[in-house]
């Protein structure tokens, strides 16, 4: 493990934390900073968990094989991350036109019941909805929720990274770090009106340094 397939890991890891903030930033929603560490921590103990998995995994394999596994792994969820990237661009850009007479109403749920795996998945595509009672900033509550759907992709990348040899504790640090970070960056960039420019990008770019990390592993490289 090199320090800087660390870095690469931590920041792809953590770039759809960058675009929360974006989002948030742009439509002038506050998290406040103990909601910005339950975020981070939320991500932190998600890879953690996928890399303890990821180890015990490892244990019925070679080193080889693990570290061609783990590569493979990083590959797959990257290639996912970019998939799903230009998936929801284009539902979004086509849902536009009709959205705006009821996103104040969808936005702001109130007790309607949604299953869990929809509402992570309504909240990786539109972040602000974790605003659940439209107060214009970020609970802890809300941030728990929000931490854990940001957590989602983090699970696969820590759990294929394991397997590569990363250190789960240094990698989860990093990976806390750089989520608290780029939160706090996207807020601050979002409330410039650089979201247009850069929100649909920071998926992308998540996606593809986990490829390229993936890549190193498979030929040995990292």
């Amino acid at each position: 493990m090199s320090i800087l397939s660390l870095i690469l890991l931590g920041l792809a890891v953590s770039l759809d934390g960058f675009g929360v903030g974006l989002a948030y930033g742009v439509r002038n929603l506050r998290i406040p900073v103990l909601s910005l560490f339950i975020i981070s921590i939320s991500s932190a103990l998600a890879i953690l968990f996928s890399m303890f998995t990821g180890m015990l995994a490892a244990n019925y394999l070679s080193s080889e094989a693990a570290s061609m596994v783990g590569g493979t792994i990083l590959v797959l969820v990257g290639v996912w991350i970019i998939y799903q990237t230009f998936i929801n661009y284009k539902q979004s850009a086509a849902a536009e036109l009709g959205k705006r007479e009821i996103r104040s109403a969808s936005t702001c749920r109130g007790t309607k019941s949604v299953s869990v795996l929809s509402l992570f998945t309504e909240l990786l595509k539109e972040p602000q909805k974790a605003d659940f009672d439209c107060s214009g900033e970020i609970s802890g509550k809300e941030a728990v929720v929000l931490g854990v759907a940001l957590a989602m992709d983090a699970f696969g990348a820590g759990f294929g990274a394991a397997m590569m040899g990363f250190n789960p504790f240094i990698t989860s640090a990093a990976v806390g770090i750089s989520k608290l970070i780029l939160v706090s960056s996207g807020i601050h960039l979002g409330r410039n009106y650089l979201a247009n420019v850069l929100g649909e990008k920071a998926s992308c770019v998540s996606g593809f340094v986990l490829i390229i990390l993936g890549l190193m592993s498979l030929f040995n490289l990292s």
